[in-house]
């Protein structure tokens, strides 16, 4: 006799979904699917809160750099003004802060001197009160086939005035010449 016909082989309605139930429940102990949602939701946080501290440290290097610009800024005015001050305390014959009525014909005795093969031009100027100076600024825009003689006129020039500085250059090749602009700045007393 065989025993495959039989309804005692048979698996009750009940027994079947208890037997699927708990073979569903061990898949899942099997293959825990949470931990890796919980893993990978993790790891998005973590990319998230690292860009965050990312940027708000690369805004704190930018304040420190800018302020510490500033500090070394104002470390050079508070320089100057007592250089100022001391100079006008003891108001020597070669004052090195006196006013100068003739400095733009210096300027051009000195690009004759350097050899520049175009005549100075008129700067742009202009004048900044500080207390008891105040801060002359000129401005040249010069061309010329040599860098070397437009670098000579502006070397002559911080050499022979006295206090006369650079603020700013800016050198500008082309086919033929080169053209510079500098922004010259000196500090006279007004009184």
């Amino acid at each position: 006799m065989s025993l495959q016909g039989t309804s005692s082989d048979r698996l009750s309605v009940d027994d079947r979904y208890e037997l699927a139930a708990k073979a569903k429940s061990q898949h899942r102990l099997n293959n825990p699917s949470h931990l890796i949602v919980l893993g990978v939701l993790l790891v998005f946080v973590s990319i998230v809160v690292l860009v965050i501290a990312w940027r708000v440290r690369s805004a704190a290097i930018e304040t420190n750099v800018r302020k510490s610009n500033q500090v070394v800024q104002i470390d050079q005015i508070i320089a100057q003004i007592r250089e100022l001050e001391q100079t006008q305390a003891s108001s020597s014959a070669a004052d090195r802060y006196a006013p100068i009525p003739d400095m733009l014909l210096r300027f051009k005795r000195y690009a004759a001197q350097a050899k520049l093969s175009n005549e100075l031009g008129i700067p742009k100027t202009s004048t900044q009160p500080q207390g008891d100076a105040r801060k002359l600024i000129y401005t040249y825009t010069v061309r010329d086939p040599s860098l070397e003689r437009l670098l000579e006129w502006v070397k002559i020039s911080t050499q022979q005035v006295p206090g006369l500085e650079i603020s700013e250059i800016k050198i500008i090749p082309s086919k033929t010449d080169w053209t510079i602009t500098t922004i010259f700045a000196r500090y006279e007393r007004t009184q």
